[in-house]
């Protein structure tokens, strides 16, 4: 299994690559910029090693105690963690609760349709996904 600094070089290794194919597909640079950021986040923050006391565990600074319930929830590897898909899927749930709850007891949920436009939330979720796999794929070869 790669360490954390050769999961972090794969990451800005890769980086380059996405932008391009972005700027192929997309030809924005706001959604270029989406992509990359959600892309950057999820590679260094967002992957399948939260499930450990981890480098992207460990980024997350105090913050990182929310990631303890996950962590007893899944084992390392799983396919709910390093899965394609699924993987990305149950950890955008679990952390989109704590803002989808805030919003929900302050009679505040319409806020969330008003600021986020479909196509913004699919290029996120493909930046998250495309993260994923540059931090799974490696795993998955050794």
């Amino acid at each position: 299994m790669p360490c954390g600094k050769t999961h972090d070089r794969i990451t800005f290794i890769v980086l380059p690559i996405v932008v391009l194919i972005a700027y192929l597909i997309f030809n924005s640079f706001y959604l270029i910029h989406i992509l990359s950021i959600s892309y950057l986040f999820s590679a260094l923050m967002f992957n399948g090693d939260l499930d450990t006391n981890s480098k992207s565990y460990n980024r997350w600074f105090v913050f990182k105690m929310i990631w303890i319930p996950y962590q007893l929830m899944f084992s390392h590897r799983s396919v709910f963690t390093h899965g394609i898909l699924i993987g990305t899927t149950i950890r955008i749930i679990y952390i989109g609760m704590i803002p989808f709850l805030y919003f929900y007891y302050n009679h505040d949920i319409n806020i969330l349709t008003d600021i986020i436009s479909t196509k913004d939330l699919m290029v996120v979720f493909i930046g998250l996904e495309l993260g994923n796999i540059s931090h799974s794929f490696p795993d998955w070869l050794t």
